[in-house]
């Protein structure tokens, strides 16, 4: 079993390597290498400033840096260095949960999932907080049944190291006071050690509470759509089971045959785990339904729900797949070797596709058209212009002259935008000038300019030389009269 570990271990790391520079960053990532800049005193007063999602990261990638350098793949690296060690905790804690043979499938399913390959391959926190919540859980489980101080610190430290990585780690508490209330086989001396740890946590998490409650209970927009807890649930399973992209063959019969052998696998583990491990059930069921309903509550005010959120839910997900099918070996060995070839099939092709396709803007085909073709008086116009900070990590900082174009989403209660077309072209008199040649940096308009009246503005007004269309970014250059 160690040498089967080592050899995962391996695969994992080789998966998890492979096309790790195939997608360009996205504003997310690129906003986490600008927040790895700031000033070491400003990183330090992030992780208590009211609206700061994951300071800790930024701090963590900061030294990363100092020794690996700012290159996208030295930055991704880091998120696979969490994922791949996620996978070895991961079987250790399935280990006690559900036994050997189990976890080993539980961390094949993980060390496969095209989902969790994406997240390690991102410049974000995705990967470190699943190995803190997994650390976190693999520690109280030990801690309840030997009681010893070091297992009790590992607790409070890990938990408290993810309340400063990602704002809905605090959802983490009631998930392991739930676990601990659970443990059938818990030392004499485990409540002096669950209450003191308990304690303890309320100290770091006091700073961020002062903010985050507020935030968390007054009703705003917050830029995320609303779902139903039905279409989070869906959306939850689809991704865990499939991953971020499967391409074009099959299209939805396709989607749905690989959702529900996961479904299966699931409802497999459920029974399994009803009839011989009732409270390691509850547990897991805990660890998988809880923040999720906690997000829907809050989302039922202000929406805040977007699946990568939710990750660090992921590895319950393929703990009690792993029971599932180890469930089915023992009574439908055929069937259970079919469902896991086909699985294994779909998480391949999954992963070539994420590798093969490309899925986030493609700002980097952007820069290098531009730096060919600009000119020394040429305006660049951003659109959203929030992105010309990605433009910026490519350029290596040189913007040239650049503007932003207007916003036009203001919009009255009743639905009726406040600006119009007489608001638009007064601000692209004004940003144009004399300009003759504008390039039109275009992504992701509907958050700045839903009804398009930038671009309606420089169609009408300006003569369209060249077009570039990119995945999730397009390019267009305009020859303008003098105004």
């Amino acid at each position: 079993m160690t040498l089967m570990l080592v050899a995962l271990v391996l695969l994992t790391y080789l998966v998890r390597l492979m096309g790790i520079q195939s997608q360009g960053l996205w504003r997310d990532e690129v906003d986490q290498w600008r927040f790895a800049f700031f000033g070491w005193r400003e990183l330090l007063a992030n992780l208590t400033r009211p609206g700061w999602n994951g300071p800790l990261y930024s701090i963590l990638l900061r030294v990363w840096i100092e020794f690996a350098g700012d290159t996208p793949f030295a930055m991704r690296f880091l998120s696979t260095l969490w994922g791949v060690l996620s996978v070895p905790l991961l079987f250790r804690l399935s280990t006690r949960l559900c036994g050997k043979r189990c976890a080993m499938i539980a961390a094949l399913l993980t060390a496969l999932s095209p989902y969790m390959v994406w997240y390690a391959q991102e410049v974000k926190m995705y990967t470190w907080v699943p190995f803190l919540v997994l650390l976190a859980c693999y520690a109280l489980d030990r801690a309840c049944q030997t009681s010893r101080l070091a297992w009790w610190g590992v607790v409070l430290v890990a938990t408290s190291l993810a309340f400063y990585s990602h704002i809905l780690t605090a959802l983490l508490v009631p998930v392991l006071v739930l676990w601990f209330l659970l443990c059938r086989d818990r030392h004499p001396r485990a409540l002096v050690g669950g209450v003191l740890v308990l304690a303890g946590l309320v100290l770091p998490y006091l700073p961020l509470l002062q903010w985050q409650l507020p935030l968390l209970l007054q009703q705003r927009a917050t830029g995320f759509p609303r779902y139903s807890l039905g279409q989070m649930a869906q959306m939850l399973l689809t991704g865990w089971s499939a991953g971020i992209y499967q391409g074009s063959w099959g299209g939805e019969a396709r989607l749905w045959v690989i959702v529900t052998a996961f479904a299966l696998l699931i409802w497999a583990g459920l029974v399994r785990l009803a009839l011989s491990r009732r409270v390691r059930l509850v547990q897991l069921g805990v660890w998988l339904i809880l923040p999720l309903l906690a997000v829907w509550l809050v989302s039922l005010r202000s929406p805040i729900f977007t699946d990568r959120y939710l990750i660090w839910s992921a590895p319950a997900f393929y703990i009690l797949g792993g029971v599932g099918l180890d469930a089915l070996r023992r009574r439908w060995p055929s069937l259970a070797a079919v469902l896991l070839a086909l699985l294994m099939i779909v998480n391949l092709h999954g992963l070539l596709m994420q590798m093969a396709h490309p899925i986030k803007p493609q700002f980097e085909r952007v820069v290098e058209v531009i730096a060919a073709r600009r000119g020394q008086d040429d305006l660049l116009l951003f659109q959203i212009p929030y992105n010309h900070h990605v433009y910026a990590f490519y350029a290596d900082g040189d913007l040239g002259r650049w503007a932003e174009a207007p916003y036009t989403n203001w919009q009255l209660p009743d639905g009726r935008y406040q600006v119009g077309e007489s608001y638009v072209t007064q601000e692209m008199v004004r940003i144009v000038g004399d300009t003759q040649r504008v390039w039109l940096v275009y992504s992701e308009v509907a958050l700045w300019d839903a009804r398009e009246l930038v671009k309606a503005w420089l169609d009408t007004t300006c003569r369209t030389d060249e077009a570039y269309y990119f995945t999730g970014v397009s390019l267009f250059l305009y020859r303008c009269a003098v105004h």
